[in-house]
């Protein structure tokens, strides 16, 4: 930011933390974040009686529920005034987001557009998106507050699914030991290394054919995999339900062992995650761990087998 900007928002600024200039804080403790704009830590006052004169319309959000760890929410408006501020009530900071491009439907308006990230420490509930514009002599106008909904990310369709989620942008892997039916002495592991949950081809025999692929468990992602950061710190491995029609196979029974496996933390401190398992699309009771990562659990090999155990669970036989 020009340095006569950030003196001109802060002249007038009505919201506390401001300081004499944008914090050179990253953000990365506030539960909102916002790519290509400015951290200003402390809570974006949600005034909706200011006397400024930079007012914000036409804003535009496609929908008030959102997950935690929820990525590319958009936004947009048009600001009467140099910028907008942007926060969540009672959030560690806010953000100073530019407006550069001239709105031809508003005198003095100018619009702002980004795409808004959510912390997966976001707690389920309700929150308060504010919105409100700088005038050019850094006075600041009335808040326009919009309610959220705070709701629980569903996991993804399968007739079992684990899921993995953490919270910085580090490196995790997932690991899930199943029943192999054919041999019972010897289980399949999904991780990262074996996506597929069928055994190891026997040498000299026929691969599987597509639809037996199409139906085996499977690791859907490998996020932030050698610390290519993507953003998604999310991995499931999911046992899909069966096409419209067919009938439905229950996943094998027997013993699952869910492991998370800490590869790198990508330079971060560390790294709070959460594994959860879901049986027809409803919590399994009991499948739930968390704990948070350091640097000791990244010590070591990441193979096959590696990891910190989060549970366990069995699939009873339906015959038996």
């Amino acid at each position: 930011m020009k340095p006569r900007l950030a003196k001109l928002l802060c002249a007038g600024l009505l919201v506390a933390g401001c300081g004499e200039s944008a914090s050179p804080e990253s953000g990365i403790t506030a539960l909102l974040r916002v790519s290509g704009a400015q951290f200003v830590s402390g809570a974006l006052a949600p005034d909706t009686s200011a006397k400024g004169s930079a007012r914000i319309s036409g804003v535009g959000i496609n929908n008030t529920m959102v997950y935690p760890g929820e990525q590319n929410f958009p936004l947009t408006g048009v600001v009467t005034g140099v910028t907008a501020l942007v926060g969540l009530k009672d959030d560690a900071g806010y953000w100073i987001l530019p407006a550069p491009i001239a709105d031809l439907t508003t005198v003095g308006g100018f619009v702002f557009t980004n795409q808004l990230t959510f912390s997966p420490l976001l707690q389920i509930g309700t929150e308060t998106l504010i919105l409100r514009g700088v005038a050019a002599d850094g006075t600041v106008g009335p808040a326009q507050l919009f309610p959220l909904t705070v709701a629980t990310l569903p996991p993804p369709a399968g007739d079992l699914v684990i899921s993995l989620n953490w919270d910085t942008e580090s490196d995790m892997d997932l690991h899930v030991v199943m029943p192999n039916v054919a041999d019972p002495t010897m289980p399949i592991e999904i991780w990262n290394k074996h996506e597929v949950g069928l055994p190891p081809p026997m040498l000299g025999a026929p691969p599987p054919d597509p639809a037996t692929i199409a139906a085996a468990p499977y690791l859907d992602f490998d996020s932030n995999a050698a610390c290519v950061i993507d953003g998604r710190r999310q991995e499931n491995v999911i046992f899909p339900s069966p096409p419209m029609g067919q009938p439905d196979t229950p996943p094998p029974p027997g013993d699952y062992i869910v492991r998370v496996d800490a590869a790198s933390l990508c330079g971060q401190s560390g790294a709070q995650w959460t594994v959860e398992a879901f049986l027809g699309g409803v919590y399994l009771p009991g499948a739930f761990a968390q704990w948070q990562a350091t640097d000791a659990d990244t010590r070591g090999s990441h193979v096959a087998g590696s990891g910190r155990l989060a549970f366990t669970f069995t699939i009873p036989n339906p015959t038996q």
